[in-house]
């Protein structure tokens, strides 16, 4: 379930009525309607290697943070972040209103990419699986000056480094390990990817094909949403048509 309570990290959150994206490539889409389910991915398996990381800020501010536990807290840092990073799992939207061309760059994979559209409130009421479920948007700073909050596990994984403000994320984000996880021992991480059900019918508001898609990708995502008994209106992006003069 999305806990919806005052978290001291999770405070920013964009309105119900936010639009929210997730682009896909079409495996990704059609594993979506097979299992229900969003995949939620562990810090350690993300692409940038900064997930649940602080910076040179917090190096310079520690001393004077953690006083006369500095050296213990230091001895064990990378450790501890190795363990942190295998505790966490995520699942990653896009905030905007309309599509992005520049994330259908990264996503569409030769035009075969599919997104769908959501809002931050349809996305967290979606939810069905009873682990708890926090989530709020990204903030992108820059590291050498801002502070990352140390308070409490959460807060490194809600930070990212400026080079990444064009993904403009709204993360889903959940600690393994605990809360009716299979795994619950400190040796021993949940699978690289977990599963939470959703209600795709909750979910989804609108689902969009690539733009530069030929014609028959278009034709296989309406088909094969149909035969799953859903109704959701299948369009493809105009973002490639031409001009007018």
């Amino acid at each position: 379930m999305f806990v919806n309570d005052e978290h001291e990290s999770f405070l920013d959150k964009p309105s119900a009525q936010d639009g929210v994206w997730r682009y896909m490539d079409l495996a990704r889409y059609l594993s979506l309607l097979e299992e229900s389910a969003l995949h939620f991915a562990r810090a350690d398996q993300m692409t940038d290697t900064w997930e649940g990381s602080y910076g040179p800020r917090n190096q310079e501010l520690r001393p004077v943070l953690y006083g006369e536990h500095y050296d213990m807290m230091m001895a064990s840092a990378p450790s501890r972040r190795q363990f942190m990073r295998q505790r966490f799992h995520m699942n990653c939207w896009h905030l905007a209103e309309f599509e992005s061309a520049a994330m259908w760059d990264i996503y569409q994979r030769e035009g075969r990419g599919v997104a769908i559209k959501s809002t931050w409130g349809a996305l967290t009421s979606s939810i069905r699986a009873e682990r708890d479920v926090f989530g709020a948007r990204v903030k992108y700073v820059d590291y050498r000056k801002t502070f990352i909050p140390e308070r409490n596990a959460f807060d490194a994984f809600l930070f990212k480094r400026e080079s990444f403000s064009h993904e403009r994320e709204v993360r889903l984000l959940m600690m393994t390990g605990v809360n009716g996880a299979e795994s619950t021992t400190a040796s021993e991480p949940e699978a690289p990817v977990v599963p939470i059900a959703v209600d795709l019918r909750d979910l989804v508001q609108d689902v969009f094909v690539a733009p530069d898609a030929p014609q028959w990708i278009g034709d296989v995502v309406e088909k094969v949403t149909a035969r799953y008994g859903y109704g959701f209106e299948v369009r493809q992006s105009d973002l490639a048509k031409d001009p007018i003069e």
